[in-house]
Formats: structure tokens, C-alpha cells, sequence
């Protein structure tokens, strides 16, 4: 009598079983998608900018995001059939936070490789060079052509962005911390300089080539040549996830394709972009991330 009716209820709960797993077999290809086969998948992916010339921005007439980074992107992921590239624009400060809280796929707004980020982000190849470079009032008037001429004058004050990698070059090269000023972006930066609170304004030359080459830059130049010393390195690149590394790695090899085939230097001389731009052969983002800060 017991076994009659234990069979049954056996099979009942061998069937329950039986569509758990079915549900969980349905549920786990979804889950297991990683952001690199949704991307190819979708052949869309969603790209953080800081609004700034020449790392990415929005045209206000067209709404399309042009830049290096933005042109860069599209050389290297159209190929794959990633045509649906969507920029959008958040603060400096916002960028890698927006990354990691899944907001972005990868961001992409001329980020400096430091090994304090790489604890944070996965960075692609490094992409440009940018050295520290200084915008001075026309006429450079207090002859600065150096950190060592801000060192050696104890009237100069520097404006620099706060947390740049500048500061650090600045410091190393002498420049007291009670003569910087400190700006959390760059138009308070340059406004400064214009109204006498700062005497140069220091920032890295890919961005002073977008500010002079842009509009409201009358009576400002840069300030050439400017010796900084033994600077630290700043580099470029897109960062993506640390659980994304096989997207990071579908973009490395691409880069690397854009680089030999002559659409790198294109994209370098349409932004004004030279030598002094162009990252030292041999560098590469692990050596940077390996770095002692």
C-alpha cells in the first residue's frame, strides 16, 4: 500500500525538479551574457564623455559627438558591425563612478593611466601621449617657459586641475603647493587666468591644442617651450571594467589594426595631433599600472 502511492508522488517531484531546471536552463544564458556578446550582439554600445575638445564632445548643431576618442571608437568597432555607438555626456569627476554603476559600457574622455585608477578600471591600450603643456595671457609677459621659471618666482601662481597628473609634475619640479591653485575643471581654470587669480594655467597639451583651437580663446597662448622636467608620463586610453576584459581586449586588437593601416594617423593630424602627442614605442598600459605612484 505504501509503495503504491510513494511512486506517484516520486515522479511528481522528479517533474518538479525536471521544470526547475528547465526555468533555471532559460533564465542562465541571459545572465551569463557578458557585456562583450551583448555589445556584438546589439551592435550598439554606450560610450561616457566629459564634453570636452578635443577628448569628445556633442556638436550643438548636429548633436553628434565628435572627438578623438569619439572617431577613435567608431574606426574601431564599426568593422565589427557595432554601428549604434551612443555617447553620452557626464562631469570629469562622474566618469569611471558612471562606468562602474553600469551607466557606460567604457569611458572614453582622454583619462591619464595612473596606477591609482588601474586599481579601479581595465585601460585599453594607451592612445596619445600628452605631455603637460601651459596656456599663458598673449604675450607671456612673465617669460614662464618652464616649472622651474614658476619655481624660481615666488609672485607666480599655477592653476591646475585638482587630483591632475599635473600637480604631481608641478610638486616634483618644485612649484610650493601654497603657489597652485586648484580648479575641479577646466573652464575655471582658464577664467582664472584671464582675470589675474592665476599667472599660468597648466594642463596637458592635448587639451591646451582643443582650447586654442576653439572658440573664445583670444588673448590667450601657449607658452613654447615648456620644460617640465623629469615628468611623469600621461597617457591616454579608454577604460572599461575589470569584469569586461575580453571587450577591452576585442578593442586592443582593433587599435592595433587602426594603427597599421594609416586611419590612426588620420584621426591624430585632423585634431592637430604630432610627435609630441605620439605615445614613446614600448609603452604599455601594464608597465604604467605597475608604476609605484
Amino acid at each position: 500500500m505504501f509503495d503504491r502511492f510513494r511512486e506517484p508522488v516520486a515522479l511528481a517531484c522528479t517533474t518538479m525538479a525536471c521544470l526547475a531546471l528547465v526555468s533555471l536552463s532559460a533564465i542562465t544564458p541571459a545572465q551569463a551574457e557578458t557585456t562583450r556578446e551583448r555589445v556584438l550582439r546589439e551592435g550598439k554600445i554606450v560610450i561616457g564623455i566629459h564634453n570636452r575638445s578635443p577628448w569628445g564632445l556633442r556638436d550643438d548643431q548636429t548633436g553628434e559627438a565628435t572627438g578623438w576618442h569619439p572617431d577613435l571608437l567608431r574606426a574601431a568597432f564599426e568593422p565589427l558591425g557595432v554601428t549604434k555607438i551612443e555617447f553620452r555626456v557626464t562631469e570629469f569627476g562622474a566618469l569611471i563612478p558612471g562606468l562602474l554603476a553600469g551607466r557606460f559600457d567604457a569611458v572614453a574622455s582622454g583619462l591619464a593611466i595612473t596606477p591609482e585608477r588601474c586599481k579601479q578600471v581595465s585601460f585599453g591600450a594607451p592612445d596619445l601621449q600628452a605631455p603637460d603643456a601651459a596656456i599663458v595671457l598673449a604675450g607671456n609677459a612673465q617669460k614662464i617657459y618652464g616649472y622651474a621659471d614658476i619655481a624660481d618666482n615666488d609672485d607666480l601662481v599655477m592653476g591646475a586641475g585638482r587630483g591632475s597628473v599635473v600637480t604631481r609634475n608641478a610638486t616634483a619640479a618644485g612649484v610650493p603647493e601654497s603657489r597652485m591653485l586648484l580648479f575641479p575643471d577646466i573652464e575655471a581654470n582658464v577664467s582664472a587666468l584671464r582675470a589675474g587669480r592665476v599667472d599660468v594655467a597648466v594642463l596637458s597639451s592635448a587639451t591646451v591644442i582643443g582650447i586654442l583651437g576653439g572658440q573664445g580663446a583670444q588673448g590667450l597662448e601657449r607658452a613654447l617651450p615648456f620644460d617640465v622636467g623629469e615628468a611623469e608620463l600621461n597617457v591616454s586610453a579608454i577604460a572599461f571594467r575589470h569584469e569586461d576584459d575580453d571587450l577591452r581586449a576585442v578593442y586592443d586588437q582593433q587599435l592595433a589594426e587602426i594603427k597599421k593601416d594609416g586611419r590612426f594617423e588620420a584621426i591624430m593630424k585632423k585634431y592637430g595631433f604630432g610627435e609630441p602627442e605620439m605615445v614613446p614605442s614600448g609603452v604599455t598600459t601594464a608597465e604604467i599600472c605597475a608604476t609605484k605612484p
